[in-house]
C-alpha cells in the first residue's frame, strides 16, 4: 500500500504574523544594507589621505532640494502609515503616497541635473551619488509594493474578488507601511548626514 502525504495548511493567524515578522527582517537587511554608505562616509571623510574629502567648494548639493525630498518621503511615509490604519481611506491615502514617493523619486532625479558636481568629484561625491541613487532606485520598489497593495483593495472595492481575504490584505499593507516606514527613517538619517554633518 502506497502512503499519501498530507500537508497540513498553517494557521491563519501564523500567515498574517509571519507578513509582520517577514518585514520586520526586511527592515534589518535595509539597515545593514545603508550602514556601508554610513561607514563611507565617515569612514572617508575621517582618513582624507590626499585633502580630496570634497575637491573645492562647488561639491555641496542643494540644501533646498535635499529639505523637499526628505519632505515629500516623510509625508509619504505618514500617508501610507494612515492608509495601513484607516479601512476607508486606503486608496486615496495609498495613491497619495504613491504619488510624494514619485516626486521625491524625480527631484532626487532633478538635484542631480543642477548639482554641479559629479561623482569623480572627491570622495564626498561618490558617497552622494553612490547613497542617493541606490536610496531613489529602492524608493520606485517601494512604490512598485505599495501600488500593488493599493490596487488589490481597488479591485476588491470594485467586486473584482470574491472570497478574499481582507485580514490578509490587511496585513499585507500593514507590513508594507512598515517597510516604507523605515525606509523613510533611513532617508532623513542620509538627509542629516549628506546635507548637515
Amino acid at each position: 500500500m502506497e502512503a499519501v502525504e498530507t500537508f497540513q495548511e498553517e494557521p491563519h493567524e501564523w500567515r498574517i504574523r509571519s507578513l509582520t515578522v517577514a518585514a520586520k527582517m526586511w527592515c534589518g537587511s535595509l539597515a545593514f544594507f545603508f550602514a556601508a554608505f554610513l561607514f563611507a562616509y565617515f569612514y572617508l571623510k575621517s582618513l582624507d589621505l590626499n585633502h580630496n574629502w570634497k575637491i573645492g567648494s562647488h561639491v555641496s548639493p542643494s540644501g533646498g532640494v535635499g529639505v523637499a525630498i526628505m519632505g515629500v518621503f516623510l509625508l509619504s511615509g505618514v500617508f501610507l502609515h494612515l492608509a495601513s490604519r484607516r479601512p476607508a481611506d486606503r486608496i486615496p491615502m495609498g495613491a497619495a503616497a504613491m504619488l510624494l514617493a514619485l516626486i521625491g523619486v524625480g527631484l532626487q532625479f532633478f538635484e542631480y541635473s543642477i548639482a554641479g558636481f559629479g561623482p569623480a568629484s572627491g570622495a564626498y561625491a561618490s558617497v552622494f551619488f553612490g547613497w542617493t541613487s541606490v536610496y531613489a532606485l529602492g524608493a520606485l520598489w517601494g512604490i512598485y509594493w505599495m501600488e500593488t497593495q493599493i490596487a488589490t483593495f481597488w479591485r476588491v472595492s470594485r467586486g473584482d474578488f470574491n472570497g478574499v481575504d481582507e485580514e490578509l490584505l490587511d496585513a499585507g499593507l500593514k507590513a508594507c507601511s512598515i517597510c516604507w516606514s523605515f525606509f523613510v527613517g533611513i532617508g532623513v538619517v542620509m538627509y542629516i548626514v549628506l546635507y548637515l554633518v
